[in-house]
């Protein structure tokens, strides 16, 4: 394994500071005090505290692409495959937690970051059509009845995906693994009604394995 960089040890303080308190009230002296660095030797790597937000929201979407690749090479993507990436996806968004807290503030000062970040969103949509697509051929997922009508689930859990951690930090002051696992509930949830019967039974089986 490499041993860590100034860079990621720099990351790895901010991201920390960040999901305690909130991007906007961590400054690059407190970053660098924690380092036992001086802040003209931070300022050498990144200049400020918005590109340390900026990085790290690059390293959330590496991360998470990561993850879906990984998933995506082990087998076809049914109803399970579904659950694990959203377990997954939840578990790596938590990571980044100041992130999802304060993203429309920081999508409001970091203009690369905001145009980035419709881009992602464009092309997910593209993607969960097509997975959507491909359930409706394998006979998991109702055919559209209505126009339009998956194009708005799909918005709708991208809602959910994008602000189940600011919710979280109104309702619950639990373990992580609890927090993830109710949101991974609410967020499947959605799709179920949209289910056919053998979906439905796929589904059933997943509630029952998980005690839900």
């Amino acid at each position: 394994m490499n041993k860590p960089t100034t860079k990621d040890k720099i990351l790895e303080e901010a991201l920390r500071q960040f999901n305690a308190t909130g991007s906007e009230r961590v400054s690059i002296r407190n970053i660098a005090g924690a380092l036992g660095i001086s802040a003209g030797n931070l300022t050498y790597y990144y200049k400020n505290t918005d590109a340390l937000v900026h990085q790290l929201y690059l390293n959330l979407v590496s991360d998470l692409n990561a993850q879906i690749h990984v998933l995506r090479q082990q087998g076809e993507p049914d109803f399970a495959w579904l659950v694990e990436q959203t377990e997954a996806t939840f578990r790596v968004m938590y990571k980044y937690k100041f992130l999802l807290l304060d993203f429309p503030a920081i999508a409001r000062r970091i203009e690369p970051l905001r145009t980035h970040f419709r881009q992602l969103m464009e092309s997910r949509k593209v993607e969960f059509r097509m997975l959507m697509l491909y359930w409706v051929e394998k006979g998991l997922l109702r055919a559209e009845w209505a126009p339009g009508l998956y194009d708005n689930l799909i918005l709708q859990s991208m809602v959910l995906a994008n602000c189940w951690i600011a919710d979280s930090e109104l309702h619950f002051d639990g373990e992580t693994d609890q927090i993830i696992s109710y949101y991974c509930d609410l967020f499947i949830g959605i799709i179920a009604p949209f289910l056919t019967e053998a979906g439905l039974v796929t589904y059933a089986v997943w509630k029952g394995k998980m005690g839900r």
